[in-house]
Formats: structure tokens, sequence, C-alpha cells
């Protein structure tokens, strides 16, 4: 039994259920295990949703970072971040809904590390809105760091109401809420 396939299990298992609600005999019925032949794999189910957690972040840094590193304009590596982000999302949604909403469910030490880097993600947004504001490309606004936090809101929130089939693709979404977010940054 490979750790992929038990961690695509505990994935789909957290995302439709929560982590809380989920057992180890749950896990191992998914994927066709004995409890008791599972921590030949896994020390403990939180080790798992580390894991899951750091890895669903990970996927986010991975995407946006060379976005935000680019020469593009602050108002294209916007539309670049959030397309990235949106296309991320549409490739792990039930990761996703794990990483962003159940990081919660770990321990102190667990925790720190996530929160480190859900600081690395807030700061490529920040670094995008200080530097186009620098630039004149956005307006001066009253608090940047309310700005990064209602654009990670808006993206985070797209766990919920996002589908991969649904009427519009990723991109098409990005487009939109990229548009809305200009619409009010623009200098």
């Amino acid at each position: 039994m490979s750790p992929e396939l038990i961690e695509e299990a505990a994935i789909k298992l957290f995302s439709e259920k929560t982590y809380p609600v989920v057992g180890m005999r749950d896990i191992s019925d998914a994927v066709g295990l004995l409890p008791g032949s599972l921590y030949v794999h896994i020390s403990k189910k939180e080790d798992l949703l580390q894991r899951i957690v750091e890895n669903g972040i990970q996927r986010y840094l991975d995407a946006i970072e060379p976005v935000v590193e680019s020469d593009q304009t602050a108002p294209e590596r916007l539309r670049g971040a959030i397309n990235a982000h949106m296309g991320v999302l549409a490739e792990s949604l039930e990761q996703t809904r794990v990483a962003f909403h159940q990081w919660t469910y770990l321990a102190s030490t667990g925790r720190r590390r996530v929160v480190k880097l859900r600081r690395r993600y807030e700061a490529l947004f920040s670094q995008i809105i200080d530097e186009g504001i620098e630039a004149g490309e956005f307006r001066a606004v009253k608090s940047a760091r309310v700005t990064v936090l209602a654009i990670i809101g808006m993206l985070n929130s797209a766990t919920e109401w996002f589908s991969p089939t649904g009427e519009l693709t990723a991109e098409q979404i990005a487009e939109v809420l990229t548009d809305g977010m200009l619409t009010g940054l623009e200098a």
C-alpha cells in the first residue's frame, strides 16, 4: 500500500466528513486495510493531516511564487496569482478544503509550521499590492493588509462554491475575480 493512496483516501474523507469525524478505521476501510495494518504506513491520523495540509499549501506557493517574482506589472501579477490559485484549486479542490479549513485541528507544533506557510502565502499577495502601490499602479488604500486579507478570503471561500465541472472554468472565474479586485485597486 503506497502512502499516496492512503493520503488520497484521507483527503477525500476529511473533505467530505471533516478531520474530527474520520477515524483510522474509516481510512483503513477506504484503502482496504485492517485498522492495525494502517499503522505500518502512518503513525497517527494527525501526521496524515499535517502532510495533507503542508503539501496542499505548498502547491499554492509553488504556483504563485513565480508569478509574483516575474517582471510583470502589479495588475498583471495579481491577475496571474489569482489565476494560478484557481488553477491549483481546480486540480486539488478536496485537498484545498482540508488544507485551508482543517489545519486548525493540528496540535501546536504542527500549527506553527502551517502558520509559517500561510504567512508565506499572504506575503506573496502583500508583495504584489505593496509594489503596485509604490509604483502607482494601485491607489493608496487605507490598509494594504486588509486588502490582501480580502483577496485571500475571496480565494479561500472558492472552496465552498467552485466546481471543476461548473459553468465557468477556473480561468474564467479567476478573470471575473481579478476584474472585481482591480476595479477597486487601480489608480
